[in-house]
This record gives structure tokens, sequence and C-alpha cells, in this order.
């Protein structure tokens, strides 16, 4: 299986400090979760601000993340929860989105030990 991460961005971005590494990654491990939750509370809810909210909020982290499957599903879940449009895809994308996060986790949880 190929990898969901690539730390290059994360890498530079630190100058390569892996204590800097280690909290960046354990700041995404804390927040990702409830982010997920968010957004899966919001469709629930049918409430397409607040989803647009949550995803607009993780998509920087995704990107330092280097979790680059992740990034066009996060964007395209803003864009159609903020235009209320393609409504009916929205579980799928999320499971995805979520999918492909949860692997990244796991990955990321190995980097730091």
């Amino acid at each position: 299986m190929n990898a969901t991460i690539d730390l290059t961005f994360l890498r530079g971005f630190t100058s390569g400090n892996q204590e800097k590494m280690k909290k960046y990654i354990g700041m995404f491990l804390q927040l990702c979760p409830n982010s997920l939750k968010s957004m899966k509370d919001a469709l629930d809810q049918q409430d397409y601000d607040a989803l647009r909210g949550a995803a607009h909020a993780i998509k920087p982290q995704i990107t330092y993340m280097g979790i680059k499957a992740g990034e066009p599903l996060v964007k395209m879940i803003e864009e159609n929860a903020a235009g209320r449009i393609a409504l009916e895809n929205m579980p799928a994308l999320l499971d995805e989105f979520d999918t492909i996060c949860r692997q990244a986790m796991i990955e990321l949880a190995n980097e730091i030990g």
C-alpha cells in the first residue's frame, strides 16, 4: 500500500527539526478526529454552513501533513457545502475523506513513534 502522507512540506516548514515535526504531527493527531466528527455531525444535521466551515478549517492541516489524496476531497466538500450542490454525493465524499484521514493518522502516529 502506498503511503497516504508525504512529509516533504512539513520537513521544509520545520527545517527538518524533529521536535517541531513531532509537535505539529501531534497537534494534527489531536485535532483531526474532532474535525472529522464535526464534519459528520454537520452533515447529519444538514448544516452545510458548519460543514463548509469545518472543511475549510482542516484544509491547511491536510496540506501541511501532505495528505495529497485528501486535498481535492476536502476542497470539494467545502465548495459543495458552500454552494449547496451535489449534496447527494456528500456522504460518499465524506466517507472517503474520513478513510484517507484515518489511514494518514496511523502513518503519522508511526512517524512520531
